[in-house]
């Protein structure tokens, strides 16, 4: 078909008809290509076809059926066969064109962007099988935790963590850490798995993150930020006494909130609301006053609660910078958004195999696909004030003053509190 037949074929017909022509003709073309280099090195292995190298140790050996993939599809070829004294030669170009791995990068780009491993399996026909996908797609989720783990954590100057728990199984949580940078950028640190959101877990996280380099000196101080879990308080006490932990007001508002009548809730919100507005240690303290008084008028046992929490609650305000970071260290939101991003990513498993390494797979994949998305955060601009005042607070050995409880014990949990159904610990 010359050129100009190609070209009338193809204005005449539909667009879908056009598209399927072309294909043809493109597989046509690459199936020509193949069998052209396939002979090239049958000759240079054996010599002409009519005059045979007398002094190669190859000989040509007929030809027979083969398969080859071709634009995502399997192709039936003719392949040519080649012998020596020690039996059958394996061509390269053969090898190459017929093996399943021609079809890794549709595959896995058919599973990121939400298939199933049976779906990608028939969309590719006879192609490929289930097996065949599901293979590649455990190869890929290999390759994505050991890009995470391998990552050098010590050339970055860090400013603060975020450390919260998802339970992709009844018994099976999964701990993850995300570190913010001098420049206000977010990294996906590191996730450990556990059977619940226990100190020990934790504490593995940490010690495996510092193995990797994500070790802060007690002079430049450290900011962490978690909700009201008094796991997480433990291990990072554990580790790094010295660090100011800042407790989530959102979190802390939900439970404040759920022990309140209907009536009186919008004006907790409205006292949340100011006091994660306002900037600084004189105004936090005033503005957390009027919160405890508006709650204690209401539940004694909730104020008191509160109370008892203030230097985790008021950490952040102590160190006295600038109320546009508030946005993002007096609360978890920027963890919570990895989390959620996560779930999207993991949405087609139906089923979590708690045994094996399929959760250390998938939650990879799904934290390298959230970074994908990361942008630096709020107020970035003014780290520079945060971090000098992270340096004064661990320079004073942790005081009460610093938002970090002097000794060991974690903050008390509300009373007669249950976790509410939140996208952080929601099986």
């Amino acid at each position: 078909m010359d050129h100009e037949t190609l070209k009338a074929a193809l204005m005449q017909g539909s667009e879908d008809e056009a598209a399927t022509l072309f294909n043809r003709i493109l597989r046509t073309v690459v199936r020509g290509a193949l069998l052209d280099s396939m002979a090239e090195e049958v000759t240079a292995l054996c010599g002409a076809k009519h005059h045979p190298a007398i002094d190669s140790e190859h000989r040509r050996a007929g030809s027979e059926s083969g398969v080859a993939y071709l634009g995502g599809e399997k192709e039936p070829i003719t392949r040519p066969r080649v012998r020596s004294d020690e039996g059958e030669v394996q061509l390269a170009t053969y090898a190459a064109a017929s093996t399943q791995r021609n079809l890794y990068d549709q595959v896995i780009s058919g599973i990121v962007a939400g298939g199933s491993i049976r779906g990608v399996s028939r969309e590719k026909g006879s192609a490929i099988g289930k097996s065949g996908v599901s293979k590649m797609w455990i190869e890929h989720g290999k390759k994505g935790v050991e890009k995470l783990r391998s990552r050098d954590l010590s050339k970055t100057t860090w400013v603060a963590m975020m450390i919260d728990g998802v339970f992709p199984a009844n018994e099976t949580c999964v701990v993850i850490g995300i570190g913010i940078d001098s420049e206000g950028n977010k990294h996906v640190l590191d996730f450990e798995r556990g059977t619940s959101e226990s100190s020990q877990c934790v504490g593995d996280l940490l010690r495996r993150l510092v193995k990797r380099g994500f070790d802060p000196r007690e002079e430049d101080g450290l900011l962490v930020c978690r909700d009201g879990s008094q796991a997480i308080s433990k291990a990072v006490i554990r580790r790094w006494p010295w660090a100011i932990q800042q407790e989530c007001l959102v979190h802390c508002e939900r439970n404040v909130t759920d022990k309140l009548k209907r009536a009186d809730r919008a004006e907790a919100k409205r006292l949340f609301a100011r006091l994660r507005g306002v900037e600084g240690k004189e105004a936090g303290e005033e503005a957390f006053k009027d919160l405890v008084t508006f709650v204690e008028e209401r539940n004694v046992a909730a104020a008191e609660a509160l109370r008892e929490r203030e230097d985790y609650l008021l950490a952040f305000h102590r160190l006295e910078v600038p109320a546009p970071l508030n946005k993002t260290f007096l609360s978890t939101n920027c963890i919570e958004n990895v989390i959620l991003n996560w779930r999207k990513a993991t949405k087609g498993v139906k089923r979590w195999r708690e045994s094996g390494d399929m959760i250390d797979r998938w939650t990879a994949f799904g934290l390298l696909h959230a970074e994908e998305g990361f942008r630096r955060i709020s107020g970035y601009e003014h780290l520079g004030a945060l971090i000098e005042a992270l340096r004064g607070s661990g320079s004073s050995g942790g005081s009460s003053g610093s938002g970090q409880a002097p000794s060991p014990p974690s903050p008390p949990e509300l009373p007669e509190h249950s976790p509410l159904p939140t996208e952080s610990n929601q099986p």
